[in-house]
């Protein structure tokens, strides 16, 4: 069992509180079946933009034409950038701690208005070494593509790797591609199995 030398942090709901839902309250929609006919267009744009296929104004673009212009991109971005909230209590001293015997690093499908956000608004990304962005890869968790490259870029054994993430099959591709990784629940039972692989 190879000694973990690097562990991988995602964003949303590891670091910090994503309310998906608040995009869609601050363009004014508040129920199912308000959203129904504008939800597939919103996610085929996103999908584009969150793999780094277009940039932040052709994005924005697209958004208003699945509004038929009803909004200002100026308004569009506000309401994307409204899903991020406020620090996850207590992951901050936790990152600080590991980084002190451990590489970090922070591993994120997101796109370039929410990072620019999160790099101002949460201190923990200031503490991790590297930042594995799926709008700069190309790729998005759970593709295998995704964690190849953060294989290759560290040049260690994926057995070395600790994989952290909120959602199932994120950290299932983590372990098909031969890292440890752990499901994030709560700060406590995190640091709880912290405990038991990190010493």
């Amino acid at each position: 069992m190879g000694q973990i030398k690097t562990v991988l942090f995602d964003l949303g709901n590891v670091i910090a509180h994503i309310d998906f839902d608040a995009f869609w309250r601050s363009v004014g929609l508040f129920t199912p079946r308000e959203i129904a006919p504008f939800k597939e267009g919103y996610k085929i744009w996103t999908l584009q933009y969150e793999t780094g296929h277009i940039p932040t104004s052709e994005y924005l673009n697209g958004l208003a034409t699945v509004f038929n212009h009803r909004f200002t991109n100026e308004h569009l971005e506000q309401a994307v950038a409204s899903i991020i909230k406020w620090p996850v209590e207590g992951m901050v001293e936790l990152i600080i701690q590991i980084s002190q015997t451990q590489q970090t690093a922070l591993v994120s499908n997101t796109n370039e208005i929410h990072y620019n956000l999160s790099l101002k608004r949460f201190a923990a990304l200031q503490i991790l070494r590297k930042h594995y962005l799926s709008y700069e890869l190309r790729v998005m968790k759970p593709d295998s593509g995704f964690y190849q490259t953060i294989i290759k870029d560290a040049r260690i054994p994926p057995s070395e790797m600790l994989f952290i993430d909120d959602l199932e099959s994120n950290v299932e591709g983590a372990r098909l591609a031969g890292m440890k990784a752990i499901r994030f629940e709560s700060v406590e039972k995190l640091k709880a199995s912290l405990k038991v692989l990190l010493g």
